[in-house]
């Protein structure tokens, strides 16, 4: 056994002794260093890669969300803008805001057009313009009353309360009441009409 021990540390002696083992050795201990040198090196461009690549993924999917979005404003836009006429008639009817002196002038309108007097106007409360809007979904249907006494004939203050119901502005006529004076040996006709103007409010502000 020790013989045999011997054999293999001489054998080993000369193997390391010759110049083929000094370079294998060497190269060995070249290579070794490279490669560790390479991944220490490669190591911060491996994971910044891992990172762009995560980066991508993540835009992908935000650009898909986005184009989702995109095809539903555009149906929506595709059924939208044949209405949008329509939309705006619906705005001019009843208002998102009160927009009483609008409703003033055109009851004013259709009374000269039928030739009558407006002796008088009123109303018990002139809703304010808000000065920053609400949300629609915020807002309720609700109504003002206007108090409007007119002087002339019969036909003229008929074609009155027809005029004004069939105004693009939504206005309902709530009560006529007829009277006759004598004004000057002459006999006048008094219409006290009572106009309720349309339009949207705040929820929180129709008791006020």
């Amino acid at each position: 056994m020790a013989t045999q021990d011997r054999q293999i540390t001489r054998a080993l002696s000369e193997f390391y002794a010759h110049p083929i083992a000094k370079v294998s050795l060497e190269i060995f201990f070249s290579v070794t260093t490279v490669i560790l040198f390479a991944v220490f090196a490669i190591r911060p461009t491996l994971l910044t890669m891992a990172d762009l690549v995560k980066e991508i993924d993540d835009k992908k999917v935000l650009v898909d969300k986005l184009n989702q979005k995109i095809a539903a404003l555009s149906t929506i836009q595709s059924g939208f803008l044949p209405s949008q006429d329509q939309l705006a008639v619906l705005d001019e009817a009843i208002p998102p805001t009160p927009q009483f002196e609008n409703a003033i002038l055109i009851i004013e309108k259709i009374a000269s057009k039928n030739n009558l007097l407006i002796e008088s106007m009123s109303a018990k409360e002139i809703p304010k313009e808000p000065v920053t809007d609400v949300d629609f979904s915020q807002k309720s249907r609700t109504s003002r009353p206007i108090q409007v006494i007119l002087v002339g004939d019969y036909p003229s203050i008929r074609q009155f309360v027809e005029d004004i119901l069939n105004a693009r502005r939504a206005m309902v006529v709530d009560s006529i009441i007829f009277t006759l004076s004598d004004e000057q040996g002459k006999p006048s006709l008094h219409a006290t009409i009572t106009i309720n103007v349309q339009y949207f409010a705040p929820v929180v502000a129709q008791g006020k």
